[in-house]
């Protein structure tokens, strides 16, 4: 008896990276940030230059190739009448969602263009005198830097942050299709108390705490990403981390690490499984040095490969808790 299979896992992962970029495309963000940059009824007063930190030398070589400064500059009056200019000059001085995120906190909401986001006169300076600083070490650091140079970095910013993106969305679809996989295994077997559920009905969000015969509670969070506590002891933890891009290997696993030490911490007899899209020779190499790490399985075959999701199952609930 087994769960059902999920072949189309790195498909799914494809389609979901299709889809964001080409919608991303679609919305056009970056035009329509730049649209109200051109438009900007107000004048606005940039002098004296220290005080946005923007740098003589940048400025007058903006000045000699004829643009309007707010074009490259970003002024504080502009950013408190259209929020959602944050993209075009983010993207201007190549700062990621992330990095930017380090100097003013979040700013989805800004950059987004809905209604609510509203700006207050002191972060639109901090947000115009940071913007400015990397914007004019660009100029100053290139060799013949034009707009059409400050426009291709706006786009290669937003390849980053959708990377970003798209990096959050593998780790989503992972977790929910092994999450879905180990509810519809215990449902099977009819280990599943409360809440109450068919294999024909599972909703589209699952309930973060399941009770299961045995004295176990079966709980899904995000450290770590599914945990069994039996009898009020930690007995087991599952760490999921579905990408399968090599380079990130690593730091997906310490990630996951920082998870099973702090369950070992909690509970010495605590077994940690971890589950990957992609294992490199490095990354077994480190688990095997760490030995925090019970068991580990490969994302993909694990929802292709029904003798091994039995292992997987027989591994948790018969010798860890005890239950089948």
């Amino acid at each position: 008896m087994g769960s059902k299979a999920d072949p189309d896992y790195i498909q799914n992962l494809r389609l979901t990276k299709s889809l964001l970029i080409v919608t991303s495309l679609q919305r056009r963000n970056d035009l329509q940030a730049k649209l109200l940059v051109e438009s900007f009824p107000g004048a606005l007063e940039f002098e004296p230059l220290h005080e946005l930190l923007i740098e003589e030398k940048a400025w007058q070589h903006v000045q000699a190739l004829g643009l309007k400064p707010q074009m490259v500059f970003c002024h504080p009056k502009l950013l408190e009448a259209h929020p959602r200019v944050s993209l075009y000059y983010r993207g201007m001085a190549g700062l990621s969602i992330k990095a930017a995120k380090n100097y003013f906190g979040s700013l989805e909401r800004l950059e987004s263009g809905t209604n609510k986001a509203k700006l207050t006169s002191t972060k639109a300076v901090k947000m115009a005198r940071t913007y400015n600083f990397y914007i004019s070490s660009t100029i100053v650091n290139s060799t013949n830097w034009t707009l059409e140079n400050g426009h291709r970095t706006v786009l290669a910013t937003m390849g980053i942050s959708l990377d970003g993106t798209m990096r959050n969305k593998v780790g989503v679809i992972a977790e929910d299709r092994i999450r879905r996989m180990v509810v519809e295994w215990i449902i099977e077997l009819g280990l599943l108390i409360d809440p109450p559920m068919q294999l024909d009905q599972l909703p589209e969000l699952l309930p973060k705490v399941f009770t299961l015969t045995g004295g176990v509670s079966m709980e899904f969070s995000s450290e770590p990403d599914i945990s069994f506590i039996q009898n009020e002891e930690l007995k087991a933890i599952v760490e999921i981390k579905g990408g399968i891009d090599p380079a990130g290997a690593l730091e997906r696993y310490g990630a996951a690490k920082k998870s099973f030490e702090h369950a070992v911490q909690r509970s010495s007899r605590c077994r940690n499984v971890y589950l990957g899209g992609l294992f490199t020779p490095e990354l077994q190499r480190r688990i095997d040095s760490d030995r925090l790490v019970e068991k580990t399985y490969n994302i993909i075959a694990l929802l292709n490969d029904e003798t091994l999701r039995s292992e997987f199952f027989n591994e948790l609930f018969h010798h860890t808790l005890r239950v089948v």
